[in-house]
């Protein structure tokens, strides 16, 4: 197996997206129908027929035509063959009339864009039958060595392709319930008629696999390790018995059909065999997905008898109220929807007129009860109202805002007298928030090569060291031992 590392970039796959690309698909899928029909060669002037023949090519020119197929080919899409008939004379040679042959990446490349196209109207199934043909054919692998080379082969081949469709069938299957837009259709009224045949479905599916599984499974864990070395010799002889086309293959050809080879029994084991095997997991995801479907089933009938049957009842009841005149029939209708049969309780949080627990229904005063829907998404409406004009507040808080600021400037510059503030010798206490602004001060004449900055206030300053010792600076919540300096204000204060 290729390395994730040294993936190449493929070619093959520009004509899909380049610029130019419709008239490139034109041609790839053009080519690629007629080599369904075995025609593998063509002409320019077939290609150009067949091109003007299709919706919006009419006017398509032999001069594009070369152009374009010059780019696929350059792209590996394509194959020019010159074409050896009807050249009579040197100058028909030079000509060079190709026939143009679809490579195989594109040919590959070509049939997925089919599948693509065709993915939302495909249909999938889980079936059961390519279980039972690898039972089968893990029963022929003890009879490998009866069997020619092209049966071994055929045998294999067989054996991979039935493998690859039970793995890619149940995937896109299963998927399937996985897809957004499937999971909105299984939320829907109409999916409970289906939802019987799809779970009858699933578990005869589960049942059979169950019984195939282990089968398959003890017949691989039945054949030893010299049996499994000898069934993939022989498959190896035998894909290098069939013939092929050209002799010469890349380095590291025949290792690469061995591990291909041993990566497919290997998948084998994996799928069929131990606890964790790809088949139980199968069979789990299989379970909840049955568990998913009959729980949204039950919860559309659900919601769907409370939501309608309900609502009708309760409509039609009090139609049949309000046109009751006499109070013994309505005495009447009220025992047979609320009596002993139809026990039901209604408790309203509302004020009453007296404390009787006994008092008749009909004798109490009507109550209001507003209602809300079962709803979990539900929120009730908020009441809209515009914004309130805060310009008052906003005026009242920049005031305070301001004069908190003014009163703390004037804290601060009554410390500095004489131009100086010397914090050894301030005179009095200095409050917290005066002690930041004095160390901002201080960190910003350290910073500054010459010792100078300048205060938020507009004042530059220099600071001076007294000696190399140190000061107190005396605080209200204790004392400050800091470097014996002091700021020397320009102009005083």
């Amino acid at each position: 197996m290729q390395s994730l590392k040294y993936l190449e970039r493929l070619d093959q796959v520009k004509y899909l997206s380049e610029e130019n690309y419709a008239n490139y698909r034109a041609i790839v899928r053009l080519m690629f129908r007629e080599s369904e029909r075995l025609h593998f060669s063509l002409d320019k002037n077939q290609l150009l027929t067949m091109l003007r023949q299709e919706d919006g090519y009419e006017d398509y020119g032999e001069d594009q035509l070369g152009r374009d197929l010059m780019q696929l080919e350059k792209w590996h899409n394509v194959t020019a063959v010159q074409d050896p008939h009807d050249v009579y004379t040197i100058a028909d040679f030079k000509a060079k009339r190709f026939q143009y042959i679809l490579t195989p990446e594109s040919l590959i490349i070509e049939r997925m864009t089919m599948d693509l196209e065709a993915l939302k109207t495909r249909t999938t199934s889980l079936s059961i039958n390519a279980f039972r043909r690898i039972l089968t054919a893990l029963d022929t692998a003890a009879k490998l060595d009866e069997m020619s080379l092209p049966e071994i082969n055929e045998w294999w081949q067989d054996l991979e392709g039935d493998f690859k469709h039970l793995n890619e069938n149940h995937q896109d299957y299963l998927r399937q319930f996985y897809d957004p837009e499937n999971q909105r259709q299984m939320d829907t009224a109409e999916f409970v008629a289906h939802k019987q045949r799809l779970v009858r479905y699933l578990e005869d599916f589960i049942q059979n696999m169950q019984f195939s599984a282990e089968q398959i499974g003890d017949k691989l864990e039945g054949f030893t390790t010299e049996q499994v070395e000898h069934i993939l010799e022989l498959v190896y002889k035998s894909q290098l018995d069939a013939p092929q086309v050209t002799t010469e293959h890349e380095a590291g050809w025949e290792e690469g059909l061995r591990a291909q080879e041993r990566s497919l029994w290997t998948a084998l084991q994996e799928w069929f065999c131990g606890r964790d095997s790809n088949a139980r997991q199968l069979m789990d995801v299989t379970n909840e997905i049955i568990r998913q479907v009959v729980q949204r089933a039950a919860l559309l009938v659900q919601m769907y008898s409370m939501g309608v049957s309900n609502k009708a009842e309760l409509r039609q009841l009090m139609g049949i109220f309000a046109g009751i005149s006499d109070l013994n029939e309505a005495h009447r209708l009220s025992a047979m929807v609320f009596g002993a049969q139809t026990v039901r309780h209604f408790t309203v949080n509302a004020d009453r007129n007296t404390d009787q627990t006994d008092s008749p229904t009909w004798e109490e005063p009507p109550m209001e009860y507003l209602l809300k829907p079962r709803s979990r998404v539900y929120r009730p409406r908020m009441d809209r109202s515009g914004f309130k004009d805060r310009t008052a507040e906003k005026m009242e808080q920049r005031k305070m805002i301001l004069q908190k600021a003014k009163d703390q400037e004037e804290l601060v510059k009554s410390f500095i007298r004489d131009g100086t503030l010397d914090f050894g010798n301030l005179g009095k206490p200095v409050p917290p928030e005066v002690r930041s602004v004095f160390l901002e001060w201080l960190a910003l004449a350290n910073l500054s090569a010459d010792g100078s900055a300048r205060t938020q206030y507009g004042q530059t300053f220099t600071i001076r060291y007294k000696s190399k010792g140190t000061c107190r600076m005396q605080c209200t919540d204790g004392v400050l031992t800091m470097p014996d300096c002091m700021l020397v204000f320009e102009g005083g204060v």
